[in-house]
């Protein structure tokens, strides 16, 4: 006998018509819920619970203990170990993801709820090993290790410190790679568990799920969960700076590589409600934002300078605080030539702008990709 399931129903990702379905709820404890029931194939279901806690005074010189924290809320809690937690997701079909910033989580309708069960354990009530401390140092300075000879990691250290250059101790620093061992050396176990205690709640919570489950069980069982977990320390959102970077060219020798790393950067004051936005997306879509955009064109196919180039482009949701950037990979011996293109392509955009064909198919391309991450792929059902 073959067993079918019925396909999913496809659903129209327009926001007014998802805006429609959602159902919002305020708990008890200050957590705000938004849920989207829909029916998926196998029961899927995913959640996203976002925790919000500290501010800028507060969280200042904190950033290596929360962040050992974060990595230690899966590594083992007051009533199982690090395997006995892995075994359990495994058994729950469930891919979760913990950290002292929230959780994200993959399952099916049957086990939401244990799953959610599982997550608060991990985050409430972490037993932070010994054991696992020092695995997670030893990690974590074996990676900056690597870091010191990997052209990628030091240019993108370069500009990140360049574009934003907020001061030592600050949330949002960029510390050196020496600066970031000798945090990690300093830190303590104590360190770690002040910042857990210290700083972790859900008084300023959110809870979004979405997919096959009963949004009638989920409002008491993420009030029963998180509904008492009070923020110690007060909130307030961390504000992003934009910063008037002046103009570098820097150059770091990696004499053992084979390939080369290209990054440019500029800060923008931009917010994603801007008028402009919109079309500094399609604009840098055009310029390096697929693999049929101008830079890649000319820099991967026409001249074959580089085995991958590209341009990007991010806005503030809050702050007016973004940045444009081009990125490539290349062979050392081809730099004159990768950056007289890439100053020639900027500038055939600026003085010539693009072709009314080149727009509409960048925009046919850009809503393509929206919708193929908001709408489901069908599969055949299987026997």
């Amino acid at each position: 006998m073959r067993a079918t399931s019925r396909p999913a129903r496809p659903s129209d990702p327009k926001p007014e018509n998802l805006e429609a379905r959602l159902v919002r709820e305020a708990l008890p404890g200050g957590m705000k819920l938004a849920m989207l029931p829909k029916r998926t194939r196998g029961g899927k279901v995913n959640a996203t619970l976002v925790l919000r806690w500290g501010d800028e005074q507060s969280t200042i010189g904190r950033s290596t203990a929360c962040s050992i924290a974060s990595a230690m809320l899966s590594r083992g809690t007051r009533h199982r170990s690090r395997a006995e937690l892995r075994d359990a997701l495994d058994r729950l079909r469930a891919n979760v993801s913990v950290g002292t910033d929230g959780a994200t989580i993959d399952t099916v309708r049957d086990n939401l709820a244990e799953t959610l069960k599982l997550v608060a354990e991990m985050l409430r009530e972490p037993s932070f090993p010994e054991s696992e401390f020092a695995q997670v140092k030893q990690s974590l300075l074996t990676s900056l290790d690597g870091q010191r000879s990997d052209p990628a990691a030091l240019a993108e250290l370069a500009i990140d410190r360049h574009l934003a250059p907020y001061p030592s101790g600050h949330w949002r620093y960029t510390p050196t790679l020496d600066e970031r061992a000798a945090q990690l050396r300093a830190v303590t176990l104590e360190d770690v568990r002040r910042c857990h205690a210290d700083f972790l709640g859900a008084s300023h919570s959110e809870l979004a799920v979405v997919g096959d489950f009963d949004p009638a069980e989920i409002a008491p069982l993420a009030t029963r969960l998180f509904g008492e977990w009070e923020t110690p320390a007060p909130y307030a959102r961390i504000p992003a700076r934009h910063f008037d970077a002046p103009p570098i060219d820097r150059v770091i020798e990696t004499p053992d590589k084979a390939n080369a790393v290209y990054r440019a950067g500029l800060n923008l004051e931009l917010r994603d409600d801007d008028a402009d936005f919109a079309a500094l997306v399609l604009g840098n879509y055009l310029l390096g934002g697929s693999s049929d955009s101008r830079l890649w064109r000319r820099i991967r196919e026409t001249d074959g300078l580089s085995y991958s180039v590209g341009s990007w482009l991010t806005a503030g949701s809050h702050d007016a605080v973004g940045a444009f950037g081009i990125s490539a990979i290349y062979a050392p011996q081809n730099r004159a030539k990768l950056e007289q293109a890439v100053r020639e392509e900027i500038r055939r955009a600026l003085e010539e702008g693009f072709t009314a064909e080149e727009v509409e198919n960048a925009k046919k391309g850009l809503l393509s990709a929206a919708i193929s991450r908001a709408t489901p792929t069908p599969r055949s059902p299987r026997a």
